[in-house]
């Protein structure tokens, strides 16, 4: 899927120099010149490496600490054999060999044996099904609550979002397949102290993907087509398969892979949809609200950390996380993993998100919103305009 990585960041430059001539054969335009503009920033940490050598670190999500934001924790998967857990520092805190895992998400306040727990699922390829477990609200450690196996009947499960939906309450496991196939799970307490789950919904998409998150305020669900673009659907169980174009795959805001996706919210219904391009090794910003293209960035080498190319996972936060990210954060993997000029196992990288804000206004003219009060334990239910 991922051609010989170059560390490509032709596009990292915070002024790019192009032919102004339009209609010229390989001669973007002015409005294409523009848009092949992006925003350069620096990590200002990275996680531990994964412990395999191979295309193995994938999809991260981060989960805030109920009491002590200063003690959330990244939680991450490892291709090659289960689930990470790291503080914000990025060391390595816990290590789950649970399978071939790919895609995770984390949501709050699910009703589980007479408790209100946090919970992590994702997509176990080993087993061809979605593994659930509750988060520690002290420690950030996880335990299984898998009841019966949720098994898909796709041919290999992928991508992978939850989405609590602020309408009914409920909570759904959102699970897309190597083929394009999507299927949708609602999530309940078995009365035995796990969680079990059941089909409510499937489609197929044209073409593999893999990106997906879920918009919990809007009912909104977005899925990324690798070769083809970002799709918006409806979240609910009963929207079908209706949708609608965010962005296409043009070479220009967004180059094939499509890969990761994630939600930066926002006040009064505000924010982002962020999407990393692959193929061009930066990451498209989109508004929440209409969709509209904002610009893009690159994550570039720091002294003592490298930046980001290909990335798979990504995630962000707007919401306050102690000192070290006031302002919140965005993470993601890095396909080519560099120490003293040396590759070394995969990890994943993060950047402050006001750094992204201020770069955005230096190269584009507008910063990007930081709202760092908006609690994902607290987003409220939005009617569409």
């Amino acid at each position: 899927m991922k051609a010989l990585k170059s560390r490509i960041l032709t596009a990292a430059v915070l002024s790019l120099v192009l032919p102004a001539a339009a209609g010229l054969a390989g001669v973007p335009s002015v409005a294409e010149a523009s848009a092949l503009q992006s925003a350069r920033v620096l990590p200002s940490a990275e996680t531990d490496a994964v412990a395999s050598g191979s295309d193995a670190a994938d999809d991260p999500s981060i989960w805030v600490h109920p009491s002590d934001p200063a003690k959330s924790m990244i939680i991450a998967t490892n291709k090659d054999g289960g689930i990470l857990v790291y503080d914000l520092n990025g060391r390595q805190k816990y290590s789950y060999e649970t399978g071939r895992m790919n895609n995770i998400d984390v949501r709050y306040g699910f009703k589980l044996a007479g408790q209100t727990v946090d919970i992590a699922a994702a997509t176990n390829r080993t087993t061809n099904s979605i593994d659930i477990f509750a988060i520690d609200k002290s420690t950030g450690a996880l335990r299984a609550v898998s009841g019966t196996p949720i098994v898909s009947s796709m041919s290999e499960v992928y991508g992978f979002s939850l989405y609590h939906s602020l309408k009914t309450g409920k909570y759904y496991a959102l699970v897309l397949g190597k083929e394009g196939e999507f299927e949708q799970y609602e999530l309940f307490d078995n009365g035995k102290g796990a969680i079990d789950g059941k089909k409510v919904r499937e489609f197929k998409l044209a073409t593999q993907s893999e990106g997906i998150v879920a918009d919990d305020e809007y009912g909104r669900l977005y899925i990324a087509e690798e070769d083809a673009g970002v799709w918006l659907y409806g979240a609910e169980p009963g929207d079908g398969d209706v949708r609608e174009t965010v962005a296409a795959v043009d070479g220009v805001k967004l180059t094939a892979d499509v890969e990761g996706l994630t939600l930066y919210y926002a006040e009064d219904g505000e924010g982002y949809l962020i999407a990393s391009s692959q193929g061009s090794s930066s990451y498209a910003v989109f508004d929440r609200e209409d969709g509209e293209y904002e610009g893009s960035f690159v994550i570039a080498d720091a002294p003592g950390i490298d930046g980001t190319s290909e990335t798979d996972g990504i995630d962000v936060l707007g919401f306050g996380l102690g000192s070290q990210y006031p302002k919140g954060l965005f993470i993601a993997q890095d396909d080519e993993n560099l120490q003293d000029g040396a590759v070394i196992n995969q990890n994943f990288k993060i950047v402050k998100w006001d750094a992204i804000s201020d770069a955005f206004e230096d190269v584009f003219g507008d910063d990007l919103d930081v709202d760092n009060d908006i609690d994902p334990r607290k987003l409220e239910y939005r009617e569409e305009d």
